[in-house]
């Protein structure tokens, strides 16, 4: 549910801007994925794949102001409207106003502690980060030149960073926001939102990450592989035309008529 929440925010619609290929490496929970992301015109391409598993995939087309869901194994492409995304945010802000009114009933203590892990959950809220340089010389990553930094989320410790400068990448810090706008356009305070949110104060493009958990232990490491600027083909962006599509209605169980 969350899940399908967060992806039908892609949906909003943003202006054509110059093509954009950037390729990243995520280990996660023992697994190594190749992470791609293409963008053309008013469509965005996202890929993930790993090493033996299969492709996940979903395609942003602005100008229909769609998102499409593609499942390989299935061979089926789901389809998320804007009236789709506007449903789930509405069910989103009556589950808050549910939680909240059922927090309203606890002891003042108990309440608190379920404000600070449940209610933070689901409302998302904006998270702040400062950026401390490391008293080490410059190195390389994928062939750019970075700068490590200590990263802090909220004052504590959140991993660190290598951030090239964005001349060093050879694109405008505006027209990369832009262009990672449209291909993933968020709202303030949803999840998605928190990664353009806590670029701001960024040193520079992270071209190589590591964040670490509250005890300390790393829990994910990206590294980017390429980032291009290159003119994409348009066939690039076309659904498979072999693959039966579905709308939201058929994959809400919600939205499904009762059994007989």
């Amino acid at each position: 549910m969350r899940r399908l929440i967060t992806l039908a925010l892609l949906c909003a619609s943003t202006a054509a801007l110059a093509d954009l290929t950037v390729v990243n490496e995520a280990i996660a929970g023992g697994k190594t994925r190749n992470v791609t992301l293409l963008v053309k015109g008013s469509k965005a391409l996202f890929e993930m794949k790993e090493a033996e598993g299969p492709t996940r995939t979903m395609m942003r087309d602005g100008d229909a102001k769609k998102l499409f869901i593609i499942d390989h194994d299935k061979k089926t492409v789901l389809i998320v409207t804007e009236q789709d995304s506007k449903q789930l945010e509405e069910r989103q802000a009556a589950m808050r106003a549910q939680l909240k009114a059922q927090l309203d009933k606890l002891p003042p203590e108990q309440r608190a502690r379920m404000e600070s892990t449940m209610l933070a959950q689901v409302e998302a809220k904006p998270v702040a980060y400062t950026y401390e340089k490391k008293k080490t010389p410059g190195r390389k990553v994928s062939g750019f030149a970075c700068q490590d930094y200590l990263i802090k989320r909220e004052g504590q410790a959140a991993g660190e960073g290598c951030f090239a400068s964005w001349k060093e990448l050879g694109i405008a810090v505006d027209e990369f926001k832009s262009i990672m706008l449209k291909a993933m356009p968020s709202m303030p305070g949803n999840p998605m939102a928190q990664g353009f949110e806590s670029a701001e104060g960024a040193p520079g493009f992270p071209v190589w990450r590591q964040h670490v958990g509250g005890d300390g232990a790393v829990t994910a490491e990206t590294t980017l592989k390429s980032l291009s600027k290159s003119a994409l083909p348009a066939d690039k962006f076309e659904l498979p035309k072999d693959y039966a599509q579905k709308s939201m209605a058929d994959a809400m169980p919600g939205n499904r008529p009762p059994a007989k």
